[in-house]
């Protein structure tokens, strides 16, 4: 895929790369369009999971020249289409992510960063608003008072401090960070690749489901996750005493 974003399949790994490390990978018109088709293309694969990168020093530094932000909003915001893909989406940091490139980062599901890299959200000092999910997706993740603090004030939150907050999964020193991110997708590649779906489901539900009707919706994906042939497998596996073999059916 071209267009300043790169996308692979390797061992059932979509791995999607913001390309343009030039210009810290900030997102052009045609790189939205191009990580909209690669979250497409991911999400109709076979791929269990999904990383999202950027190339060089930078993750992304937000939105390039001349960029408008308003055009890349609604049902074709390339950050929507990330957090649209039903399969774990894996952001891997080995840079700063800037605005919309940490607005990017909050769509993931897991965050894995380099202790170097530093996550910030200026829009406020510059007279904006963040418009990519930020103020939703944020609060969410870390609580309403420590949002509050991060977007108001534009304070860039490093690695260490993200990680206190609940806001990035794993850290590691930047020659560490790929065996982490092996780790981590090995992981989920070894699950059972509806489950993972209908885990994330749920959980990403439950923030704005009555508990009442969290449970219902819990019970009703373990009933559905029963009839499967990858639950047969799992169950099958376990009396025979062997690594399973999903399929993902």
């Amino acid at each position: 895929m071209t267009r300043g974003v790169a996308y692979e399949i390797r061992d059932r790994v979509a791995t999607v790369t913001l390309d343009r490390p030039g210009d810290a990978n900030r997102l052009t018109n045609e790189m939205a369009a191009a990580l909209i088709d690669a979250s497409e293309a991911a999400e109709d694969s076979d791929a269990i999971a999904v990383v999202v990168r950027g190339s060089g020093r930078w993750f992304c530094a937000g939105l390039a020249d001349g960029v408008v932000a308003e055009e890349l909003q609604g049902r074709r915001s390339p950050i929507d289409a990330v957090a649209r893909v039903t399969k774990p989406v894996v952001a891997v940091l080995d840079g700063p992510a800037i605005g919309p490139g940490a607005e990017l980062v909050l769509a993931a599901d897991l965050r894995i960063a380099a202790d170097t890299a530093t996550l910030e959200f200026p829009d406020v000092g510059n007279g904006r608003l963040p418009c990519f999910g930020a103020t939703q997706r944020l609060p969410r993740l870390v609580g309403r008072a420590r949002a509050l603090e991060i977007l108001l004030l534009g304070t860039p939150v490093c690695a260490a401090e993200a990680a206190e907050l609940g806001l990035v999964t794993r850290v590691a020193a930047p020659g560490e960070l790929e065996a982490v991110v092996e780790e981590v997708v090995g992981v989920l590649c070894a699950c059972g690749p509806l489950a993972l779906v209908l885990a994330k489901e749920a959980l990403r539900r439950a923030c704005d489901l009555p508990l009442a009707e969290g449970l219902r919706l819990e019970e009703d994906l373990y009933a559905l996750l029963q009839t499967t042939a990858d639950r047969r497998e799992g169950v099958r596996s376990f009396l025979k005493g062997r690594p399973p073999r999903f399929r993902g059916r």
